[in-house]
This record gives structure tokens, C-alpha cells and sequence, in this order.
């Protein structure tokens, strides 16, 4: 790894490390007193790569900014992709992972909870995997900085079952990990408000536009 390199890695991590202790837990604390109308509010609609195509997502509905300068590291969405000529919906989850290692990782499946028990599915990369030094994966006996940008597909089936699940009172989560080629499973999951949210935009949009 040369010196610059260097640098930026150690300017990095210790960056991510100041995290963790000062805004983690707030963050969570602000995150589970969100509602099912402010991810609704805050859903995205963008056009897709061909105008025959909506994208509607919860991206900005919470993020998880961590640090001094209030990097995005972990995060993950909604994303539901709609054809405005048959009016089908695909739905996806989104998730970026930073993690420190000496060698990727390609976290390519992921189990979820259903009302049938574990599911498991494959994950795909949606954006190209990023390594912060680009010497890194040449040296397998350095620590280096990794970023993978991979989704899963859910179904509306499943999507409708854990709304049916949703207590206003309650802050509970729709639970996911993601399994790697080697190393740690990486865990995570979704604010069962953030699901409700997203599919009122989503059934809103197909009402007012198609």
C-alpha cells in the first residue's frame, strides 16, 4: 500500500471508529420513533435508465451518518421498480457494507424472515464493489477498507405480511443478514413503519399515475 493510500485508510477508519460511541445510539433511538407517513413523505421517485420504468425508494427516509463529517457508511432501503405499461411492481432490498478485512468478502446471499420461517435468497451486487485503496486486493496480508453495494428481491406477498405485523407502539424490526463467500455474516434489518411507508407511496403512485 503506498503512503497516500495509507493515509486515507487510517483517516478513514479512525473516522468510522469515532462513530460508533457518539451517534450509533441516538441514531437508533431517532430511527424507531419514525412513522409510517414520514417514510412516505421522504420516498424518492426518480425515472429509471428508459422512461417506461418509475423508481420509488426509502433512501432518504433514515441514514445512518456517522463520524466527524457524517459519512453514510452502512445503510440500506427500499427500492420498488415499477413498468408504467403493465403497472408490475419488482421490489428489492438495498444494503451497503463497509467492512475491514484482509480480502473481500462478496456478500451474495441473504436469509430473511418470513411467515414461514427463514427464507433464503441470492444477493447481486448494484453497484460495483469499491476497495478505498485501489492496491488493496493485491495485498492480502494488509488491512484494507471494503464497500459492497449488494439487494435482494422480496416479494409483495411477504412485504404485506410484515404490515400486517405493524404496531404503532412498537419500534420492531423485519429482520435480515447477509452471508459472505468468507468471513462474517453481516445482520441487519428494516423498521417495520419504514415498509408501511414505502408500499402506501408505492400503491399512491400507481393510483395517481397509471
Amino acid at each position: 500500500m503506498n503512503w497516500a493510500g495509507n493515509k486515507f485508510l487510517v483517516f478513514l477508519v479512525a473516522l468510522w471508529g469515532l462513530s460508533g460511541c457518539v451517534t450509533s445510539k441516538q441514531q437508533t433511538e431517532n430511527a424507531q420513533l419514525l412513522t409510517p407517513e414520514h417514510f412516505k413523505r421522504t420516498a424518492i421517485i426518480e425515472e429509471g435508465d428508459s422512461e417506461a420504468t418509475a423508481i420509488i425508494t426509502t433512501r432518504n427516509g433514515f441514514r445512518r451518518k456517522q463520524g466527524l463529517l457524517h459519512f453514510v457508511f452502512d445503510d440500506n432501503f427500499l427500492r420498488a421498480f415499477i413498468d408504467k405499461k403493465t403497472e408490475e411492481v419488482t421490489y428489492q432490498v438495498y444494503q451497503s457494507i463497509y467492512y475491514q478485512a484482509s480480502d473481500w468478502r462478496f456478500y451474495l446471499k441473504a436469509n430473511y424472515e418470513s411467515s414461514d420461517g427463514p427464507e433464503s435468497v441470492v444477493a447481486k451486487f448494484v453497484r460495483a464493489p469499491l476497495a478505498h485503496d485501489l492496491n488493496c486486493p493485491d495485498h492480502t496480508s494488509s488491512v484494507c477498507a471494503y464497500n459492497e453495494h449488494v439487494g435482494f428481491p422480496v416479494y409483495r406477498e411477504l412485504l404485506d405480511s410484515i404490515v400486517s405485523t405493524y404496531d404503532p407502539s412498537k419500534s420492531d424490526e423485519w429482520k435480515f443478514r447477509f452471508i459472505p463467500r468468507i468471513g462474517d455474516d453481516y445482520h441487519d434489518g428494516l423498521l417495520v413503519a419504514e415498509i408501511v411507508g414505502f408500499l402506501e407511496a408505492v400503491d399512491s403512485y400507481k393510483e395517481t399515475y397509471l
